[in-house]
């Protein structure tokens, strides 16, 4: 083999790995940003669904928000509806007590009338 054929020789098998190198090379280029997008799909995933959860997390807070200011102001009313209950209660038991006492003075009235009474025909 001459000098010539064995020089051409490696030069086409230089031009071949080179060849070889490029394809790889194109191919991992190809490979790492399907990688990236895959990555980069897989990640926008896991933030979409987190930002789904905290926006379905304000909703609801703000629906517990306005639940809570409504069972406030219900709680405020029916302490005032026990108050006045407790109020009337109060004045019922003072009427009763009152009365009571106009009761026992009407008995001493009356008694005392019906002793004037018998003492007045008993001197006739």
């Amino acid at each position: 083999m001459s000098l010539s054929a064995m020089l051409k020789e490696h030069h086409q098998r230089t031009a071949s790995r080179k060849e070889e190198q490029e394809k790889r090379k194109r191919e991992a280029i190809a490979a790492a940003s399907e990688f990236s997008s895959a990555l980069v799909d897989h990640l926008n995933v896991g933030v979409s669904q987190a930002y789904i959860n905290q926006k379905k997390l304000d909703t609801e807070t703000r629906m517990l928000q306005s639940s809570v200011t409504s069972f406030n102001k219900q709680t405020v009313l029916w302490l005032k509806l026990v108050e006045d209950l407790k109020n009337s209660l109060k004045e019922l038991g003072d009427v009763e007590n009152w009365s009571k006492s106009i009761e026992s003075d009407m008995k001493t009235v009356a008694s005392a009338l019906e002793y004037t009474f018998k003492q007045a025909s008993q001197i006739r």
